[in-house]
């Protein structure tokens, strides 16, 4: 039973990030991934930060895999922010990140001209 709940969470991630990549929200999967994937022994919280509300199935399955990797009771905010154009900005207790279009822009526009973008 095990494995085929595990398949079901495969497929979730997959058609979440998958719409995430439609509504403009590129990065959502390996977001999800690297925050699963943290480690985290002591009592946090989550802000999740989007250029746009998240649609329902979003914030489920961000809650979903949140809580499963910091448990049940793990508070998690979730706001919108215009400025950071698209993707997602993730913290979870001193966890950070930015995987907004905002930053991605300004990693190109330093990788370009060859210094910091101020």
């Amino acid at each position: 039973m095990s494995g085929i709940l595990d398949d079901l969470k495969g497929v979730a991630r997959d058609l979440v990030a998958q719409v995430g990549e439609k509504a403009g929200i590129g990065g959502l999967k390996e977001a999800l991934d690297e925050i699963e994937h943290a480690g985290r022994k002591h009592r946090v919280d989550a802000l999740v930060r989007s250029a746009v509300p998240l649609a329902d199935a979003e914030r489920q399955e961000l809650e979903t895999r949140l809580r499963a990797r910091y448990g049940h009771d793990l508070p998690i905010t979730f706001e919108v922010d215009g400025a950071i154009l698209g993707g997602l900005i993730l913290r979870v207790g001193d966890r950070y990140i930015d995987g907004s279009v905002a930053n991605r822009l300004g990693q190109l526009r330093r990788a370009l001209t060859g210094g910091s973008a101020g």
